[in-house]
């Protein structure tokens, strides 16, 4: 599964890693023009780099919190926006999600737009999202939205989040939805998700209870903004998955 998870984000420009380590790279260069010359001594490797963003729940509460999860869909805006369990940071910036349960589809983002305050997906993201709902041909308001994360989170530690189990809650949440498809537009939120199948062409099925959801992945919302070429990959995608599903 996640080799067909890391073509798929290869396929969309994904297709580099980043090293925190620094390297001395005028160094080699003199030892391999100079081999004679005594090696440069080298320092001791500096200490792994804090994550930039608000440090992930700990694993102990959430697991410990796991049986107080809501069972109801109606009861999970309120323990998403309240709840101290799922992020260590004060709770105002929190944006709930938005739709009724058993939805034609549900759509997952990272996290909540720049500008969101009472409204998920209230921004240009936004914006685009809804022109897609239309030419999808749903009704308004008939997609039910939601972020992985509670609030928006810059340089979120995605692996301490998943270890914290976050991944758990996503899932518990598409559970609560129960919808027909899911649409994932996020390789983080995607990872969290961890489906069960996994294709190169960006689809698969997500097992909940019973059920294999069938999902497939898109690019972020503001990638396709501000690429045509993604929208035109994206939809096309769209219409194959729909119509084989």
């Amino acid at each position: 599964m996640y080799d067909a998870l890391n073509a798929f984000w290869q396929d969309a420009g994904v297709d580099m890693a980043f090293a925190d380590e620094p390297r001395n790279w005028l160094a080699e260069a003199e030892e391999k023009a100079n081999p004679a010359a005594p090696a440069i001594p080298k320092l001791p490797p500096p200490p792994p780099p804090k994550p930039l963003g608000p440090s992930a729940p700990e694993q102990a509460k959430l697991e410990e919190a796991k049986d107080g999860w809501p069972q109801r869909l109606e009861d999970f805006a309120g323990w998403w926006l309240s709840n101290a369990s799922l992020d260590n940071a004060p709770a105002d910036r929190r944006v709930a999600p938005r739709g009724t349960s058993r939805p034609p589809l549900m759509v997952i983002v990272a996290e909540p737009e720049e500008g969101d305050r009472d409204l998920l997906l209230s921004g240009p993201e936004g914006q685009l999202m809804d022109a897609i709902e239309r030419a999808m041909g749903y009704g308004p308001q008939a997609i039910y939205r939601a972020s992985a994360l509670p609030r928006r989170t810059p340089a979120a530690d995605w692996e301490g989040l998943a270890q914290a189990g976050m991944g758990a809650v996503l899932r518990h949440h598409v559970s609560l939805v129960a919808p027909e498809r899911l649409l994932v537009l996020s390789r983080e939120a995607l990872t969290l998700l961890s489906p069960d199948t996994f294709e190169r062409d960006g689809t698969g099925f997500l097992g909940i209870a019973d059920t294999q959801i069938p999902l497939i992945a898109a690019y972020p919302l503001d990638q396709m903004a501000a690429r045509v070429g993604y929208k035109r990959i994206f939809w096309q995608r769209w219409l194959t998955f729909v119509s084989g599903a």
